[in-house]
């Protein structure tokens, strides 16, 4: 039976020189990464107002100005996959659910890249003032620095060359008898590019 060297300090010093720098490669690879919005659409309604502003760092904010408290907010968000040639050509549909807004966390938790988007834009006290709560009181509500963070890994992981991605969200009021009645709906087209 082969006998072994006993490891030594010196050794085992290069083996956590090796580990970190095998995590940050993994990072920096993560950092190659970046969401790039090309369009960007808004509906409101008259008691419901919404509007979505580009900014040059590829980030995105919004207002909301709810002049009518919504007793049981729903959102609807859809995520799809297709060519740049043009939506006709669907490739994948990512995601497609519908929650009560104050539910939020439960279906975030499901899927943790969402969960760690969903940290990034309500956690975060520098990302605004949207409520989570149910009923949606009347007041007005920002979203600051909206994007994808680089960090998450799923940029790398959803990078397809030539490969566009939609953003479908739809805000609505839930009725006492099931009935949804929509209040806003956007609409965020992107592509994920790689820098390294």
């Amino acid at each position: 039976m082969p006998s072994f060297a006993p490891i030594t300090n010196s050794m085992r010093f290069c083996l956590m020189g090796l580990l970190i720098i095998q995590q940050l490669v993994v990072i920096c690879k993560a950092d190659c990464y970046r969401m790039q919005i090309f369009t960007f659409r808004t509906t409101e309604s008259p008691d419901y107002r919404f509007t979505m502003v580009k900014h040059a760092n590829q980030t995105l904010s919004s207002v909301t100005k709810v002049l009518e408290a919504i007793p049981t907010p729903m959102w609807n968000i859809y995520l799809v996959q297709y060519t740049k040639e043009g939506r006709k050509e669907l490739t994948k549909s990512f995601y497609n659910t519908t929650f009560k807004v104050c539910d939020f966390w439960r279906y975030m938790k499901r899927i943790r890249f969402f969960g760690n988007l969903g940290n990034a834009l309500f956690k975060n006290p520098n990302s605004g003032n949207m409520s989570l709560a149910c009923p949606l009181e009347v007041g007005t509500y920002v979203m600051k620095n909206i994007h994808v963070p680089t960090d998450t890994g799923v940029l790398r992981y959803i990078y397809r060359p030539n490969t566009m991605y939609g953003l479908f969200g739809n805000v609505y009021s839930q009725l006492k008898n099931k009935k949804l009645v929509l209040k806003c709906s956007y609409e965020i087209n992107g592509t994920v590019t790689k820098s390294c």
